[in-house]
C-alpha cells in the first residue's frame, strides 16, 4: 500500500476519508464503490493504519501497527474474501463470532469485505443485523463493483465513496515506481484498464518478444527489406497462440500509432521513443494518410478475430499492404 499512489490516483475518495478523520465525523459503514483496479482495498488498508496506528502522523506505515495492517496480521483488522461464486452466511457470521471475542488488543475493530456485492440474500441479512446494532469502535469497509446489488438497508446505513478507473499516466507512474521499463510500462498502460491487469501483461514474459518482433517488422519497412518475410522469420510459432496474436495486434496498432505522433509531431504521446530513428525514417517514407490507412487496417483485424478468420493470412496482407505503403494515393 503506497499511500503517495492511493492520494494521487483517487484524490476524491483519499480527501472525502481524511476530511472525516480530520472533522471527527467517521462512519461506522463504508461502501468503497469502484471497479476492479481502483485501489480500493489499498485504501480500505490506510483507513486501518489510520485508526489504529498510534503515531502522531497517522498512519505513519512504519510502525508495529502499520506494518501489521500491511501484512493483515492484525487482530483488529478481519477480511472477508470471495471464496467460490458468492459469500455465504456462515462468511457473515464467523465474523461476527471473531468480533465477539474479548479483543486481543485494544483500540477500533475495522472489518473489510471484498466483492461485497456478492454477498447471497442471507449473507446480507446476517451482515444487515450487524450493521443495525453497531458497536462504538467498530468499522465496516465494503468494496463493491455495483453497490446497487446490496440491500437497499445496507446502503442507507453506508457511507458510500466512489472510487474512479486510474488513468493512464497513473497506471504508467505505479508500474514504473514498481521497476518496470519504460517503454513497457507506458505500453501495458494503454493496453489494460487496471493496474493488476497491467501488471498481469507485464509479468508475461512474451509482451517483449512481441515489441521485438514489431520493432523487426518496421526496422525492415525503414531498410527496404520485407515485412512479410520478416514476420515469417521472427514469428512463425505466433499463430499458434491466440493469446499471444490478440496481443500482437494491439502492440502493432501502439507502434503504428507512433509513426501517426510522429508525423504530426506529438512525441509525448509516443510509446516507442526508443526506435525514434526507424519511427522517423518511416514518417519520411509515408504520407499521414497512408499511416492512418494502415491503422484503420489493424483495428479492422482487431474486430474481425472474434469472427474466428484466418489471422495468418490477415496479417500476411497487411505486411503486403505496409510494403506498398508508397504507391498509396497521398
Amino acid at each position: 500500500m503506497e499511500i503517495d499512489a492511493l492520494r494521487e490516483a483517487q484524490k476524491e475518495a483519499f480527501k472525502t476519508l481524511e476530511n472525516s478523520f480530520k472533522k471527527n465525523r467517521l462512519s461506522h459503514a463504508y461502501i468503497f464503490e469502484g471497479d476492479a483496479g481502483t485501489m480500493k482495498f489499498d485504501a480500505a488498508l490506510f483507513f486501518a493504519a489510520k485508526l489504529l496506528c498510534q503515531e502522531t502522523q497517522s498512519p505513519c506505515m512504519d510502525c508495529k501497527q502499520c506494518n501489521r495492517i500491511k501484512n493483515m496480521t492484525h487482530p483488529n483488522l478481519y477480511v472477508v474474501k470471495l471464496r467460490k461464486t458468492e459469500i455465504v452466511k456462515e462468511d457473515i457470521k464467523a465474523l461476527q463470532t471473531e468480533f465477539s471475542k474479548t479483543a486481543l488488543e485494544e483500540g477500533p475493530k475495522i472489518y473489510i469485505i471484498e466483492s461485497a456485492e456478492r454477498m447471497n440474500a442471507y449473507a446480507q441479512n446476517a451482515l444487515l443485523k450487524f450493521l443495525e446494532e453497531p458497536h462504538s469502535e467498530t468499522y465496516a469497509i465494503l468494496l463493491s463493483e455495483d453497490a446497487n446489488k446490496m440491500l437497499p438497508t445496507i446502503q442507507s446505513r453506508s457511507q458510500r465513496v466512489p472510487f474512479h478507473r486510474l488513468s493512464e499516466s497513473s497506471i504508467e507512474k505505479h508500474l514504473l515506481q514498481e521497476g518496470f521499463e519504460q517503454t513497457q510500462a507506458r505500453l501495458a498502460s494503454r493496453m489494460r484498464a487496471t493496474l493488476e491487469d497491467a501488471k498481469a501483461l507485464l509479468e508475461d514474459v512474451y509482451l517483449e518478444e512481441l515489441i521485438d518482433i514489431a520493432h523487426a517488422i518496421y526496422d525492415a519497412l525503414a531498410t527496404n527489406q520485407s515485412a512479410l518475410i520478416t514476420l515469417h522469420n521472427e514469428a512463425d510459432q505466433l499463430f499458434n497462440d491466440k493469446e499471444k496474436v490478440d496481443v500482437f495486434i494491439d502492440v502493432l496498432t501502439h507502434y503504428q500509432k507512433d509513426l501517426i505522433y510522429g508525423k504530426i509531431n506529438n512525441h509525448n504521446q509516443m510509446i516507442f521513443a526508443e526506435f525514434i530513428e526507424t519511427i522517423e525514417t518511416l514518417c519520411e517514407k509515408y504520407s499521414l494518410n497512408y499511416l492512418i490507412h494502415v491503422l484503420e487496417r489493424m483495428l479492422t483485424i482487431k474486430v474481425r478475430q472474434r469472427n474466428h478468420i484466418n489471422m495468418r493470412l490477415a496479417f500476411d496482407n497487411l505486411m503486403i499492404a505496409l510494403e506498398r505503403g508508397e504507391a498509396y494515393e497521398k
